[in-house]
């Protein structure tokens, strides 16, 4: 999330602007957004001279808390930090907060164990140690990176008082807070992270385990599976089945650079044809090279019906595996299934085609240059790139200007991969075109940005003063100012007197247009 609405940016500015009642109902619609990126804003109210305020705004919090994963509470963290009083009554703000700190809510509790103060910080965390409550686990892992050492050590030890059996429900749902010490630098963590690991690979934590891999908690999930392999007496079979019909793309994958590893036999194979029919490429690639290598007889049919994969690795596996079998080389047999009735597989052959075929099989493509199928036009300026693109040229900027967007961008990755096929001219039409479309005109600064340094910063200070519209003036700006930034060897040549005067000129033309650092910059990089 991370970014607020204008309408909620708009309630947040309006808020204790109105009478108490006013600003207690405010502050309960504010928690009843889900807006955790609110919270740093709202706490200020928590002091508040009004009791029905100070309520309000404590409900409002603790109800957007609910609402946050527990890895985010890294980012609030950092940022409930934000406000601070000024030096002038900080001590005395410090003092009272110590004195009140066995009064302070649950909520108001977790939320001082981020507090600017060290003393506060650690007050806090000495209550929350003290009452041993399960609300406090993900509060004092965060302050195990704390730069107080002291306070790193009271969380330390009252965390590792907790590393049981019965707490391991509390370590598996805060196990992303564990893993996050690995980046951490204010302290050495191996041997903390290793222990949590070691808690939850025992068999009285299997049930735990066993829940987490069904954790709607992604991330969760993930590591479940993980440990899972490690614990005792794991069922490897169940878990590596489980993590391969998993709703999540990683936890599919990353079972799938596993599973040769993990499975053999009957079982093995049956892993191996389900991956087959996953929707991620790279599973199905997974599984297309193992099943080639271990079950070559049983893979053959797979492999022949893998040359025809929508994805081009997929492709280039199958490829490499069905050579063994193959009578006639791999553009004859593209052709043939072009030339046949397979109208289903016809994007896939045209794709294969252009990666097998020479420059004469272009001419085959460019038949199919009309397709009514948007896949097999994309496929045929795909293998026209490939094939023969000095010959094609014109039909790249013909495309170039597609109102389908797709088509466009395709004809985009073309040029930019031979820009020298598109004339500076025709690009600068179609950037002061005030009828080009907005996709096309991406496409065209995009090719730009593909060509030579000092073409780029000529064609664009050209553009700067001709662009019909304010987003595209933006887009060019923004073109320049990273041209500007992040230069590299291209800039090594040094320019002629004739080409720097034509530079300097276009941006004398445009300089209006350009803040000062840029300009500067620009003016530098031409000496």
């Amino acid at each position: 999330m991370r970014q607020l609405t204008s309408e909620l940016r708009h309630k947040l500015d309006q808020l204790g602007t109105g009478t108490v009642q006013e600003t207690a109902e405010q502050l309960r619609h504010l928690g009843q957004s889900g807006e955790y990126i609110l919270i740093p804003s709202l706490l200020r109210l928590m002091d508040d001279d009004s009791l029905v305020i100070r309520q309000a705004a404590e409900q409002a919090v603790a109800r957007l808390i609910e609402e946050c994963p527990v890895y985010e509470l890294v980012w609030l963290n950092e940022h409930v930090r934000e406000w601070r009083p000024s030096p002038v009554i900080w001590k005395r703000v410090v003092e009272r907060e110590v004195h009140k700190i066995d009064q302070a809510s649950t909520i108001r509790l977790s939320m001082l164990t981020m507090h600017w103060s060290g003393y506060i910080r650690e007050a806090a965390v000495r209550r929350m140690i003290r009452e041993d409550e399960s609300y406090s686990f993900p509060y004092l892992l965060l302050r195990l990176n704390d730069w107080v050492p002291e306070i790193r050590q009271l969380a330390r030890a009252a965390l590792e008082r907790k590393l049981k059996p019965e707490h391991a429900k509390l370590w598996m749902e805060n196990i992303m807070l564990v893993e996050r010490l690995r980046i951490c630098g204010r302290d050495s963590f191996e041997s903390f992270i290793e222990s949590v690991y070691h808690l939850l690979r025992q068999k009285e934590c299997r049930f735990v385990l066993h829940n987490a891999r069904v954790s709607p908690e992604p991330s969760i999930r993930q590591f479940a599976f993980r440990i899972s392999l490690e614990a005792e007496g794991t069922d490897t079979r169940m878990i590596m089945e489980q993590a391969l019909r998993d709703e999540n793309p990683a936890i599919r994958r990353w079972a799938a650079q596993r599973v040769d590893r993990m499975l053999s036999g009957q079982k093995l194979r049956e892993a191996l044809f389900g991956m087959q029919l996953d929707s991620v490429p790279s599973i199905r690639r997974e599984g297309l090279a193992v099943l080639a290598t271990m079950y070559p007889d049983d893979a053959k049919a797979i492999i022949m019906d893998r040359l025809l994969d929508s994805n081009l690795p997929v492709r280039d596996t199958a490829r490499r595996y069905a050579k063994r079998w193959m009578n006639v080389s791999y553009a004859e047999w593209y052709l043939d299934v072009i030339w046949g009735d397979d109208q289903h597989h016809l994007a896939a052959a045209i794709s294969g085609l252009g990666e097998t075929g020479d420059k004469a099989d272009a001419e085959v493509l460019y038949e199919y240059a009309k397709h009514p199928s948007i896949a097999v036009r994309k496929a045929v300026i795909r293998g026209l790139m490939r094939l023969d693109a000095s010959s094609y040229g014109t039909h790249f900027v013909d495309l170039l200007k597609s109102p389908q967007p797709g088509i466009s961008r395709e004809a985009c990755r073309a040029l930019m991969h031979h820009p020298y096929l598109i004339q500076p001219d025709v690009m600068a039409d179609l950037l002061s075109d005030p009828d080009a479309l907005p996709h096309v005109v991406r496409n065209v600064l995009r090719i730009i940005s593909s060509m030579s340094k000092w073409n780029q910063v000529g064609l664009l200070l050209l553009q700067l003063p001709a662009a019909r519209h304010e987003w595209v003036k933006q887009a060019i700006h923004r073109q320049l100012y990273n041209w500007a930034r992040y230069p590299n060897r291209s800039y090594g040549g040094r320019l002629s007197a004739a080409e720097r005067e034509r530079l300097h000129k276009l941006l004398s033309l445009c300089g209006h247009e350009l803040d000062g650092d840029l300009l500067h910059r620009l003016e530098w990089l031409m000496q």
